[in-house]
């Protein structure tokens, strides 16, 4: 993933966070030139403030979890709100073009098959708790038929992505101008739209990390060589 950790940075506890909220993306990887997608809800394990692992399940079905067992490196790719950002949000001062914000992590690992039937019982019921819990009123899956549950269980398996790279992207305009970044939170915010409001949220958490000195005229002036002082 192309990332400036010095213009989008984040703190890692703040992507830690928003892939625990998020629970669900798609995993990649690759097997003989051929790219492999899975979209898929994860549980997310975290010791510390550190992504250890995700797991989940996959279909018998989908031929993804064959490719793994070949070359078992893959990536998770967790995407969250992302909009359209216009530069006539921004303050006369601004030399900055339209643009896009997102929020996205990418997690980096190894997978392991966890191909039993009381593996892959507990990864549902974790799942099934976890995301009930965040309802007002929760379904109770012992409750479900043994028989209809252990028809269903060998059509799939669990896995576990043991985690060696997190790379987290907040592009929210870190490093512009509060003013500029002021209009454009307020323009994302008129439009009444979900996606637009929680990047004007997460913008808004940026105010005071930006400066005039970092618009786009001075960046590219300064990127070649014509900049006051870079001879």
């Amino acid at each position: 993933m192309f990332h400036r950790p010095e213009r989008f940075a984040s703190p890692m506890a703040q992507a830690v966070e928003f892939v625990r909220r998020q629970r669900f993306g798609v995993l990649v990887s690759q097997l003989d030139g051929e790219l492999q997608f899975s979209y898929l809800p994860v549980l997310v394990d975290v010791d510390g403030e550190r992504i250890t692992r995700l797991r989940g399940h996959f279909a018998r079905a989908n031929p993804h979890w064959r490719a793994l067992q070949r070359d078992a490196h893959a990536t998770f790719v967790c995407y969250g709100p992302h909009h359209y950002v216009s530069a006539q949000w921004y303050s006369p001062e601004c030399q900055a073009a339209s643009s896009w914000n997102f929020v996205t992590v990418h997690l980096n690992g190894t997978v392991r098959l966890l191909d039993t039937p009381e593996q892959t019982t507990d990864i549902v019921n974790e799942l099934v708790a976890v995301n009930e819990a965040a309802l007002p009123t929760q379904w109770d899956i012992s409750r479900y038929s043994p028989a209809r549950r252990a028809a269903l269980t060998p059509h799939i398996l669990g896995f576990a992505l043991d985690i060696d790279a997190v790379e987290p992207k907040f592009k929210l305009n870190q490093h512009y101008a509060d003013a500029d970044k002021i209009g454009a939170i307020a323009g994302m915010r008129s439009l009444g739209n979900d996606s637009a409001r929680q990047i004007a949220d997460l913008m808004e958490q940026t105010l005071g990390q930006g400066s005039r000195d970092q618009d786009i005229s001075r960046r590219m002036a300064a990127a070649s060589g014509d900049a006051p002082g870079s001879r």
